[in-house]
Protein backbone atom coordinates (compact mmCIF):
# COMPACT_ATOMS: atom_id res chain seq x y z
CA UNK A 1 0.00 0.00 0.00
CA UNK A 2 0.74 3.69 -0.54
CA UNK A 3 1.28 5.50 3.13
CA UNK A 4 1.33 9.19 3.85
CA UNK A 5 2.79 10.21 7.48
CA UNK A 6 2.05 13.51 8.16
CA UNK A 7 4.77 14.37 10.49
CA UNK A 8 6.97 11.40 9.64
CA UNK A 9 10.00 12.57 10.79
CA UNK A 10 8.74 13.34 14.09
CA UNK A 11 8.92 11.49 17.26
CA UNK A 12 6.25 8.64 16.47
CA UNK A 13 6.04 9.08 12.68
CA UNK A 14 9.84 7.97 12.14
CA UNK A 15 9.71 5.23 14.16
CA UNK A 16 6.19 3.47 12.17
CA UNK A 17 7.75 4.57 8.77
CA UNK A 18 10.22 2.10 9.39
CA UNK A 19 8.44 -0.44 10.80
CA UNK A 20 5.89 -0.06 7.73
CA UNK A 21 9.05 -0.02 5.18
CA UNK A 22 10.39 -3.02 6.61
CA UNK A 23 6.88 -4.35 5.60
CA UNK A 24 7.05 -3.63 2.22
CA UNK A 25 4.36 -0.88 2.10
CA UNK A 26 5.74 2.30 0.09
CA UNK A 27 5.58 5.67 2.58
CA UNK A 28 5.70 9.13 1.82
CA UNK A 29 6.35 11.68 4.48
CA UNK A 30 5.24 15.23 4.64
CA UNK A 31 7.04 17.35 7.60
CA UNK A 32 7.60 20.65 7.79
CA UNK A 33 10.38 20.28 10.37
CA UNK A 34 9.20 23.16 13.33
CA UNK A 35 11.56 23.31 15.50
CA UNK A 36 8.61 23.89 18.45
CA UNK A 37 11.30 24.33 21.59
CA UNK A 38 14.37 26.68 22.54
CA UNK A 39 16.52 23.62 22.53
CA UNK A 40 20.50 24.03 20.86
CA UNK A 41 20.52 24.30 17.29
CA UNK A 42 23.08 20.94 17.11
CA UNK A 43 20.42 18.82 18.98
CA UNK A 44 17.98 19.52 16.70
CA UNK A 45 19.21 18.97 13.77
CA UNK A 46 21.39 15.72 15.01
CA UNK A 47 18.56 13.78 16.40
CA UNK A 48 16.81 14.87 13.16
CA UNK A 49 18.95 13.63 11.10
CA UNK A 50 18.25 10.02 12.66
CA UNK A 51 14.86 10.52 12.18
CA UNK A 52 15.15 10.93 8.90
CA UNK A 53 17.43 8.27 8.67
CA UNK A 54 15.24 5.60 10.55
CA UNK A 55 11.96 6.73 9.15
CA UNK A 56 13.72 5.05 5.60
CA UNK A 57 10.59 6.40 3.67
CA UNK A 58 10.50 6.82 0.30
CA UNK A 59 9.65 10.29 -0.68
CA UNK A 60 9.56 12.97 1.59
CA UNK A 61 7.43 16.43 0.82
CA UNK A 62 8.44 19.80 2.98
CA UNK A 63 6.11 22.25 3.92
CA UNK A 64 3.21 22.86 6.42
CA UNK A 65 -0.18 21.14 6.52
CA UNK A 66 -1.61 24.18 6.69
CA UNK A 67 -0.56 24.74 3.17
CA UNK A 68 -4.19 23.69 1.30
CA UNK A 69 -2.37 24.60 -2.08
CA UNK A 70 0.85 22.37 -0.94
CA UNK A 71 -1.24 19.10 0.58
CA UNK A 72 -3.39 19.34 -2.21
CA UNK A 73 0.11 18.98 -4.35
CA UNK A 74 1.56 16.38 -2.24
CA UNK A 75 -1.88 14.00 -2.67
CA UNK A 76 -2.34 14.93 -5.97
CA UNK A 77 1.64 12.88 -6.92
CA UNK A 78 1.55 10.44 -4.04
CA UNK A 79 -1.98 9.34 -4.43
CA UNK A 80 -1.75 7.56 -0.80
CA UNK A 81 -4.32 4.89 0.05
CA UNK A 82 -3.73 5.29 3.53
CA UNK A 83 -2.99 8.41 5.77
CA UNK A 84 -1.31 9.30 9.14
CA UNK A 85 -2.09 12.18 10.78
CA UNK A 86 0.53 12.89 13.26
CA UNK A 87 1.90 16.25 12.47
CA UNK A 88 0.28 18.65 15.16
CA UNK A 89 1.20 20.49 18.70
CA UNK A 90 3.18 18.51 20.94
CA UNK A 91 2.23 19.35 24.60
CA UNK A 92 -0.84 20.99 25.85
CA UNK A 93 1.75 24.48 27.34
CA UNK A 94 2.77 24.65 23.43
CA UNK A 95 -1.56 24.81 22.68
CA UNK A 96 -1.77 27.18 25.06
CA UNK A 97 0.54 29.77 24.22
CA UNK A 98 -0.02 29.30 20.62
CA UNK A 99 -3.96 29.57 20.53
CA UNK A 100 -4.27 30.82 16.93
CA UNK A 101 -1.52 28.50 15.30
CA UNK A 102 -2.41 25.59 17.47
CA UNK A 103 -6.20 25.61 16.23
CA UNK A 104 -4.78 26.53 12.44
CA UNK A 105 -2.72 23.06 13.05
CA UNK A 106 -5.11 20.96 15.01
CA UNK A 107 -8.31 22.44 13.55
CA UNK A 108 -8.72 24.13 10.51
CA UNK A 109 -5.64 21.53 8.78
CA UNK A 110 -6.73 18.34 10.04
CA UNK A 111 -10.45 19.28 7.89
CA UNK A 112 -9.17 20.58 4.74
CA UNK A 113 -6.96 16.86 5.20
CA UNK A 114 -9.61 15.17 5.81
CA UNK A 115 -11.61 16.87 2.62
CA UNK A 116 -8.58 15.85 0.58
CA UNK A 117 -8.66 12.28 1.85
CA UNK A 118 -12.36 12.25 0.29
CA UNK A 119 -11.05 13.89 -2.68
CA UNK A 120 -8.51 11.62 -3.39
CA UNK A 121 -10.43 8.32 -2.56
CA UNK A 122 -8.32 7.37 0.36
CA UNK A 123 -9.46 4.47 1.58
CA UNK A 124 -7.94 5.23 5.71
CA UNK A 125 -7.35 8.37 7.89
CA UNK A 126 -4.97 7.20 11.65
CA UNK A 127 -5.51 10.34 13.26
CA UNK A 128 -3.14 10.29 16.22
CA UNK A 129 -5.43 12.02 19.59
CA UNK A 130 -4.14 11.51 23.48
CA UNK A 131 -5.00 10.14 26.45
CA UNK A 132 -5.55 13.83 27.20
CA UNK A 133 -9.18 13.87 25.75
CA UNK A 134 -10.40 12.01 28.22
CA UNK A 135 -9.27 15.37 31.27
CA UNK A 136 -9.47 13.96 34.53
CA UNK A 137 -9.67 10.57 35.10
CA UNK A 138 -7.69 9.52 38.04
CA UNK A 139 -8.24 6.62 40.35
CA UNK A 140 -10.30 5.56 36.99
CA UNK A 141 -9.21 3.19 34.11
CA UNK A 142 -11.38 4.35 31.24
CA UNK A 143 -11.70 2.48 28.83
CA UNK A 144 -12.64 4.10 24.81
CA UNK A 145 -16.39 3.89 25.62
CA UNK A 146 -15.81 6.48 28.78
CA UNK A 147 -16.98 10.29 27.51
CA UNK A 148 -14.28 12.38 27.22
CA UNK A 149 -14.56 15.54 29.01
CA UNK A 150 -11.18 17.34 28.40
CA UNK A 151 -9.82 20.46 30.77
CA UNK A 152 -7.05 21.86 28.47
CA UNK A 153 -7.49 23.26 24.93
CA UNK A 154 -4.95 20.63 24.18
CA UNK A 155 -7.36 17.66 25.25
CA UNK A 156 -10.21 19.64 23.51
CA UNK A 157 -8.48 20.07 19.90
CA UNK A 158 -7.61 16.18 20.03
CA UNK A 159 -11.00 15.58 21.11
CA UNK A 160 -12.56 18.12 18.11
CA UNK A 161 -10.30 15.59 15.55
CA UNK A 162 -11.74 12.48 16.62
CA UNK A 163 -15.16 14.18 16.49
CA UNK A 164 -14.13 15.19 13.02
CA UNK A 165 -12.95 11.92 12.14
CA UNK A 166 -16.38 10.28 12.61
CA UNK A 167 -18.23 13.32 10.93
CA UNK A 168 -15.93 12.70 7.65
CA UNK A 169 -17.11 8.59 8.20
CA UNK A 170 -20.61 9.34 8.54
CA UNK A 171 -21.22 12.24 5.69
CA UNK A 172 -18.61 10.58 3.19
CA UNK A 173 -17.84 6.72 4.32
CA UNK A 174 -14.42 7.60 5.00
CA UNK A 175 -12.69 4.76 6.91
CA UNK A 176 -11.11 6.04 10.43
CA UNK A 177 -8.98 5.03 13.25
CA UNK A 178 -8.13 7.18 16.56
CA UNK A 179 -5.58 6.30 18.75
CA UNK A 180 -5.06 7.64 22.45
CA UNK A 181 -1.31 7.47 22.95
CA UNK A 182 -0.40 8.47 26.86
CA UNK A 183 2.69 9.67 28.14
CA UNK A 184 5.49 8.71 25.32
CA UNK A 185 9.13 8.37 26.08
CA UNK A 186 12.18 6.38 24.47
CA UNK A 187 14.98 6.89 22.03
CA UNK A 188 14.98 9.67 19.30
CA UNK A 189 12.97 12.45 21.88
CA UNK A 190 14.22 16.26 21.59
CA UNK A 191 14.41 16.03 25.42
CA UNK A 192 10.50 17.47 25.94
CA UNK A 193 9.08 14.67 27.60
CA UNK A 194 8.89 13.51 31.67
CA UNK A 195 11.24 10.75 31.10
CA UNK A 196 13.59 13.02 29.07
CA UNK A 197 13.64 16.45 30.77
CA UNK A 198 14.16 14.28 34.52
CA UNK A 199 17.17 12.83 32.50
CA UNK A 200 18.28 16.03 31.49
CA UNK A 201 18.15 17.52 34.76
CA UNK A 202 19.76 14.86 36.51
CA UNK A 203 23.02 15.61 34.00
CA UNK A 204 23.00 19.12 33.74
CA UNK A 205 22.06 20.18 37.35
CA UNK A 206 22.39 17.31 39.39
CA UNK A 207 18.72 17.35 40.77
CA UNK A 208 15.67 15.70 39.46
CA UNK A 209 12.18 17.69 39.66
CA UNK A 210 8.90 15.48 39.91
CA UNK A 211 5.60 17.64 40.19
CA UNK A 212 2.75 15.37 41.82
CA UNK A 213 5.17 12.31 42.62
CA UNK A 214 2.63 10.02 43.81
CA UNK A 215 0.52 11.10 40.67
CA UNK A 216 0.56 8.06 37.89
CA UNK A 217 1.16 7.97 34.38
CA UNK A 218 0.89 4.73 31.57
CA UNK A 219 3.88 5.19 30.26
CA UNK A 220 4.70 3.79 27.05
CA UNK A 221 7.97 3.10 25.04
CA UNK A 222 7.82 4.98 21.23
CA UNK A 223 8.89 1.89 19.72
CA UNK A 224 5.46 -0.39 21.22
CA UNK A 225 3.19 2.54 20.03
CA UNK A 226 4.98 2.70 16.42
CA UNK A 227 3.82 -1.21 16.78
CA UNK A 228 0.27 -0.11 17.82
CA UNK A 229 0.21 2.34 14.89
CA UNK A 230 1.20 0.09 11.82
CA UNK A 231 -1.19 -2.22 13.12
CA UNK A 232 -4.12 0.64 13.26
CA UNK A 233 -2.81 1.66 9.33
CA UNK A 234 -3.31 -2.07 8.30
CA UNK A 235 -5.85 -4.23 9.72
CA UNK A 236 -8.90 -4.70 8.68
CA UNK A 237 -9.99 -5.19 12.30
CA UNK A 238 -8.95 -0.90 13.12
CA UNK A 239 -11.80 -0.05 10.88
CA UNK A 240 -13.70 2.99 12.64
CA UNK A 241 -12.82 2.20 15.85
CA UNK A 242 -10.83 4.13 18.89
CA UNK A 243 -8.43 2.96 20.82
CA UNK A 244 -6.28 3.55 24.28
CA UNK A 245 -2.91 3.03 22.62
CA UNK A 246 -0.74 2.70 26.30
CA UNK A 247 0.42 -0.11 28.33
CA UNK A 248 -2.44 -0.12 30.76
CA UNK A 249 -0.15 0.10 33.75
CA UNK A 250 -0.41 3.46 35.41
CA UNK A 251 2.94 3.58 37.06
CA UNK A 252 4.07 6.55 39.78
CA UNK A 253 6.23 9.36 38.75
CA UNK A 254 8.59 9.14 41.54
CA UNK A 255 9.21 5.22 40.46
CA UNK A 256 10.04 6.58 36.61
CA UNK A 257 12.56 9.30 38.51
CA UNK A 258 13.98 6.95 41.03
CA UNK A 259 14.61 4.72 37.89
CA UNK A 260 16.46 7.79 36.07
CA UNK A 261 18.67 7.86 38.79
CA UNK A 262 19.57 4.15 39.27
CA UNK A 263 20.78 4.41 35.45
CA UNK A 264 22.52 7.54 35.62
CA UNK A 265 24.29 7.19 39.26
CA UNK A 266 22.95 10.66 40.35
CA UNK A 267 20.28 13.29 40.13
CA UNK A 268 18.81 13.86 44.06
CA UNK A 269 15.20 14.20 43.39
CA UNK A 270 13.27 17.04 44.37
CA UNK A 271 9.40 16.73 44.64
CA UNK A 272 7.01 19.46 44.02
CA UNK A 273 3.01 19.87 43.97
CA UNK A 274 1.16 18.21 41.21
CA UNK A 275 0.88 21.24 38.23
CA UNK A 276 -2.65 22.09 38.07
CA UNK A 277 -2.25 23.12 34.38
CA UNK A 278 -2.50 19.45 33.54
CA UNK A 279 -5.42 17.16 34.41
CA UNK A 280 -4.93 14.28 36.87
CA UNK A 281 -3.89 10.99 34.62
CA UNK A 282 -3.22 7.75 35.94
CA UNK A 283 -4.29 3.96 34.37
CA UNK A 284 -5.87 3.58 30.47
CA UNK A 285 -7.77 0.57 29.86
CA UNK A 286 -6.27 -0.67 26.97
CA UNK A 287 -7.93 -4.43 26.63
CA UNK A 288 -9.64 -3.55 23.25
CA UNK A 289 -6.05 -3.37 21.34
CA UNK A 290 -4.44 -5.85 22.30
CA UNK A 291 -7.86 -8.46 22.32
CA UNK A 292 -8.62 -7.15 18.66
CA UNK A 293 -5.60 -6.26 17.22
CA UNK A 294 -3.12 -8.49 19.26
CA UNK A 295 -1.20 -5.79 20.06
CA UNK A 296 1.53 -6.81 22.61
CA UNK A 297 3.31 -4.10 24.58
CA UNK A 298 6.72 -5.03 25.29
CA UNK A 299 8.79 -2.86 26.94
CA UNK A 300 8.39 -1.77 30.63
CA UNK A 301 10.15 1.40 32.18
CA UNK A 302 12.41 -1.09 34.31
CA UNK A 303 13.58 -1.85 30.59
CA UNK A 304 12.81 1.31 28.46
CA UNK A 305 14.20 3.78 30.54
CA UNK A 306 17.79 2.52 30.68
CA UNK A 307 17.89 2.07 27.12
CA UNK A 308 16.67 5.47 26.21
CA UNK A 309 19.54 6.77 28.49
CA UNK A 310 21.92 4.61 26.50
CA UNK A 311 21.23 5.98 23.56
CA UNK A 312 21.28 9.55 25.30
CA UNK A 313 24.05 9.08 26.57
CA UNK A 314 25.75 8.09 23.02
CA UNK A 315 25.05 11.39 21.57
CA UNK A 316 27.80 13.62 20.62
CA UNK A 317 25.19 17.02 21.75
CA UNK A 318 25.27 15.78 25.16
CA UNK A 319 28.06 18.32 26.07
CA UNK A 320 25.24 20.81 25.98
CA UNK A 321 23.56 19.40 28.95
CA UNK A 322 26.51 18.27 31.25
CA UNK A 323 27.67 19.88 33.72
CA UNK A 324 31.24 20.64 33.91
Amino acid sequence: MRILILGGHGFIGCHTSNILKQQGHVVGVVDCYHQYYTFPDVEYFKVLKQRKDHANNDLTYTGKIEDEMFMSQVFHQFKPDIVVHLATYPNAKMVARNVKDATNNMITATATILDLCVKFDVKRFVFSSSSMAYGEFNGQVPNEEVACNPNTLYGSYKHQGERMCQIWNREHGLEYVIMRPSALYGTRDMIVRVISQMTISALQHGTIQVQGPDNKLDFSNVLDVADAFVKATTMTEAKNKVFNCTRGNGRKIIEAAELVKQTLGKGRIITKPHDPFYPNRDTLNSDRIKNELGWNPKIDIEQGIPNYISWLMEQDFLDHYTTK
